[in-house]
C-alpha cells in the first residue's frame, strides 16, 4: 500500500474527524496556543500576497488538505473562492461546506493554475522521502498560478533530536532546511517568508513559497 493510501486509511474514520473537529486543538492551553499562532501566521502570509500583488482579494483558494477546515474562515476573509481538498471523505464530511473535493495531493484532478493560492498544512512532514515530497510539491506548483503556503517539519530543533534520542517514531519525518531548499527548488519554487511556530523547540515551519519557473 502506497504511503498516500496509508494516510488516507488513518484519517478516513468518523472518530478521527470528530476528533479534529471538535477536540485537536481545543484539548490543552497548548493545543490552544499553537492553533491560534498557526491561524495568525497564515493570515499574515496570505495579507502578504494580496500586498505583493496589490490585490484587495484574491481570487480562488485551495485547501489541501483541508481536514475539518480549521483555516477556512482565514482564507475566505482574503479570497473570493475557496475549494476545500482532502483525501479523506470523513474529514470533508465532519465539516461541509459550499465547494468541496475529496483528492489526493500527489494527483489533484484540477487544471493548470487553477488557484491563485494552495494552503499545504501539515501535510508533508507525513512523507519519509524525497520523491514523495516532490511529487506532492509539484502537483502545488501545477495547479497554483504563484502562491503557496505550507508547513514543514525542521530537524534542527529540540522536538526533533529529543525524538531522534528516544527512538520515538511517529510515522512524522522531520528534514533538513537544506533539504527543503532543495526540493522546492526542484518544483520551481522560491521562498520568499518563513516562520517558526517556536523556533529551536518546536518542529513545525511555515513557509510562504512563490512559483518562479
Amino acid at each position: 500500500m502506497s504511503r498516500p493510501e496509508q494516510l488516507r486509511q488513518e484519517y478516513e474514520s468518523t472518530a478521527r474527524a470528530a476528533h479534529y473537529r471538535d477536540d485537536r486543538w481545543t484539548r490543552s492551553a497548548r493545543a490552544r496556543r499553537t492553533h491560534a499562532k498557526e491561524l495568525a501566521l497564515v493570515d499574515g502570509l496570505v495579507q502578504r500576497c494580496r500586498q505583493i500583488q496589490q490585490s484587495p482579494r484574491l481570487d480562488w483558494a485551495l485547501d489541501l488538505p483541508c481536514g475539518t477546515g480549521r483555516f477556512r474562515s482565514v482564507l475566505e476573509s482574503h479570497c473570493t473562492q475557496l475549494l476545500s481538498v482532502d483525501a479523506a471523505f470523513e474529514m470533508l464530511t465532519a465539516a461541509p461546506c459550499t465547494c468541496q473535493l475529496q483528492a489526493s495531493a500527489h494527483a489533484l484532478p484540477l487544471v493548470n493554475n487553477a488557484a491563485d493560492l494552495i494552503l499545504c498544512s501539515r501535510l508533508l512532514h507525513h512523507f519519509e522521502t524525497s520523491d514523495e515530497r516532490q511529487a506532492v510539491l509539484g502537483e502545488l506548483a501545477r495547479v497554483s498560478k504563484r502562491w503557496v503556503v505550507l508547513s514543514y517539519f525542521d530537524q534542527a530543533c529540540f522536538q526533533a533530536w529529543r525524538n531522534r534520542l528516544r527512538g520515538k517514531f511517529r510515522g512524522r519525518f522531520p528534514i533538513a532546511a537544506a533539504q527543503f531548499a532543495r526540493e522546492i527548488q526542484a518544483a520551481g519554487f522560491e521562498e520568499r517568508a518563513r516562520h517558526y511556530i517556536c523556533r529551536g523547540f518546536s518542529e513545525q515551519v511555515w513557509v510562504l513559497l512563490e512559483f518562479a519557473a
